[in-house]
Parts: structure tokens; C-alpha cells; sequence
């Protein structure tokens, strides 16, 4: 059943996450111009982006590098890009989005709901789409 005075929006998805991923490689070098070429980045994103834990931490360290092959068989090498792009779901002020992040809206939402309700929206959580595949 709805809970129509705790519905809660955000627009920040999947897009966005490659989009932020295509300016990461952007500047460390790597040009994705065309639609094929968006299409490689949503490639990357799905393969070597991951959710990390301690991201501002891992910002200061140099960290492992990954190598993505991509379809005329060159790899790149992907860095800090991997676990920075995902990041863009929590603070979209890194793309410029005045909104809050998916966690700050699950909560808000649930909070909206009546307090009985609250633990049992809370232990029935389903994330869905393409970005919750993230390691």
C-alpha cells in the first residue's frame, strides 16, 4: 500500500554515476565523446565501480589500480575514479544536484511514516535498478 505524505524523490541515478564517471576519466586523461563511446563508460561503471566504505579516506591514498580493456582491445587504468564516481548517489553536490543523498531520502521518507511502521520499513529495504549492483 502507498504512503502517499512519505513519498520522497530523487533524480540523481545510474546516468548520473557515468556521467560523473566520463569527467573522472576526463581529466585523468581518457576522451568519451560519442554516444558508443558513452556506452563503453557505462561499461566501466558496471565492471570496475564500486561503493567504498571510507571514500574521503581513500582520496589521500594512492590505492589499487584497475585495468579495463576496452573494445579496440587498449586498456586503460582506472584509479580513484572506480569508488568516486558511485559517491555522486550520496553527495550530489559533486554533480552540481541541490538535493539530498539516497540515504539522507530513504530516511527521511520512513520518517515521514507513522512511528509503528518505522522498524518494519526499516528491516524491508529493496534497492533496485543497474547502480545497486555495485560491489
Amino acid at each position: 500500500f502507498a504512503m502517499p505524505h512519505s513519498i520522497l524523490r530523487n533524480d540523481v541515478a545510474g546516468r548520473d554515476v557515468t556521467r560523473y564517471l566520463k569527467l573522472l576519466l576526463r581529466k585523468e586523461g581518457y576522451t568519451f565523446k560519442t554516444t558508443a563511446e558513452f556506452e563503453i563508460v557505462k561499461s566501466i561503471k558496471e565492471r570496475v565501480c564500486f561503493l567504498s566504505p571510507t571514500a574521503q579516506k581513500d582520496e589521500t591514498s594512492q590505492g589499487d589500480k584497475s585495468q579495463f580493456t576496452l573494445p579496440d582491445g587498449t586498456s586503460i587504468e582506472l584509479g580513484t575514479s572506480r569508488y568516486r564516481a558511485p559517491e555522486v548517489l550520496f553527495n550530489p553536490d559533486l554533480i552540481g544536484e541541490e538535493c539530498e543523498g539516497i540515504h539522507e531520502i530513504l530516511s527521511g521518507s520512513i520518517q515521514r511514516s507513522d512511528m509503528d511502521l518505522r522498524r518494519t520499513l526499516y528491516q524491508n529495504i529493496v534497492l533496485s535498478g543497474g547502480s545497486t549492483l555495485f560491489r
